[in-house]
């Protein structure tokens, strides 16, 4: 008798097709490689989305549907996404009827399906019900968390495995909450992001947002627009919008600016390949503590060196392939709005300069960034640690005493 393939369920209400979220777009890179490994996944969420945007994956009629199902089932080979229909794309937005109605379909799909192992993110209280429930049914959980936002530890008491992308993280939370989370690396597929050709040229920003620095890159265009006019940045909207951060910092700074003539937008795309063509740097001056930017070790597989700060695990992305900026601590403070001095100013735009204008330098820091990005580039090597972490949990629940 053949042995059935073990069962892994990703239950969150988020939507894994969103090309604005990184942690979705690493969690459907996971389950990918678990399905070509061998294991049987199901994926449930919502038509939740951090941008409406990237909500622009669903097809066109997808509302209409609700007229006969509430539940909207999306090929995305070899996964499939079965998502609950919502009013509205965000997420604090799900009334307490859609979430009960969530809650529903996962208890279905936990006795239909019988997961060998239930896997989530979220530290809201409704999402303590993911773990608390399949607890209550002797079902492994995982949880996967690549951001500073948890203070408390209820949201993981029934959880079995914290998995996370970097060691930043793990020491992070480790000294915060005394949690011990498992780093399995950045999951990347690298045809899907290598650029063809390089042309480098432009300074590349993603998700202009107040946590990711969005304030400090306008500083810096603004202080380069006549100064250095070769020089052009191409700021890649997602989540975070670029006018009104454009229109408040530039008042605080003594004239309201709509435009920069050094600055061109691009809207959100799931095609990154053309803008790491056209990048000689990518700045990610990050004022939180992110875990691990996506769009670096992007980068770093397209060899295109990168400026970032200190804060998270940005500078352990990059290793040698490029700039890693320290800040005093006043400006890792929320709103994340204060002005840069000066001489902070230039810790950011003197390398940048040096970049555009020293080939030797440069041609060392994309060497440099090309060793870092094998390493994202080897997606294997991610994966076997991914099944590693999972292999002491995973045992078929009809194989358990």
């Amino acid at each position: 008798m053949q042995q059935r393939r073990l069962r892994i369920l990703w239950a969150n209400f988020y939507c894994l097709l969103d090309t604005s979220s990184g942690a979705s777009l690493s969690i459907r890179e996971m389950l990918r490689q678990l399905s070509f490994n061998g294991y049987e996944v199901f994926i449930i969420g919502a038509t939740v989305f951090d941008s409406d945007r990237a909500a622009s994956v669903l097809p066109v009629n997808w509302r209409e549907q609700l007229a006969t199902t509430d539940i909207l089932d999306l090929d995305d080979p070899p996964l499939k996404h079965r998502l609950l229909i919502t009013a509205s794309h965000q997420r604090d937005r799900m009334t307490s009827f859609e979430e009960a109605k969530w809650y529903e379909f996962y208890i279905h799909v936990l006795e239909r399906f019988k997961p060998d192992l239930v896997w989530f993110y979220g530290g809201r209280p409704v999402d303590y019900l993911i773990a608390d429930e399949a607890r209550h049914r002797r079902i492994p959980v995982a949880a996967y968390l690549v951001n500073e936002n948890y203070t408390k530890t209820r949201w993981c008491r029934d959880v079995d495995l914290i998995l996370t992308d970097t060691a930043a993280t793990a020491n992070y939370y480790r000294n915060k909450l005394g949690l011990c989370l498992t780093p399995v690396g950045k999951f990347i597929d690298a045809d899907a992001v290598m650029a063809s050709e390089h042309f480098r040229k432009t300074v590349l920003f993603v998700n202009p947002s107040l946590q990711k620095g969005a304030g400090i890159v306008i500083q810096m265009a603004l202080s380069l627009e006549k100064r250095r006019p070769d020089i052009h940045f191409e700021v890649v909207e997602s989540r975070g919008d670029w006018l009104p951060l454009l229109r408040y910092f530039s008042e605080k700074l003594g004239e309201r600016r709509d435009l920069l003539e050094n600055v061109t937008l691009t809207p959100n795309t799931p095609d990154m390949r053309p803008l790491y063509s056209r990048a000689r740097v990518v700045l990610a001056p990050s004022l939180w503590h992110e875990s691990g930017s996506r769009v670096l070790a992007e980068a770093m597989i397209n060899a295109v060196p990168a400026i970032v700060t200190d804060r998270g695990g940005n500078g352990e992305l990059i290793a040698q392939g490029g700039a890693v900026v320290s800040l005093p601590e006043r400006y890792y403070e929320k709103p994340y709005t204060a002005l840069l001095d000066p001489g902070d100013l230039e810790c950011f735009v003197k390398p940048l300069i040096r970049m555009i204008d020293d080939e030797a330098e440069y041609d060392r820091y994309v060497e440099h960034a090309r060793q870092a990005g094998k390493v994202f580039g080897d997606i294997s090597a991610s994966t076997r640690k991914l099944i590693e972490a999972f292999e002491p949990l995973l045992q078929p629940l009809d194989a358990q005493s």
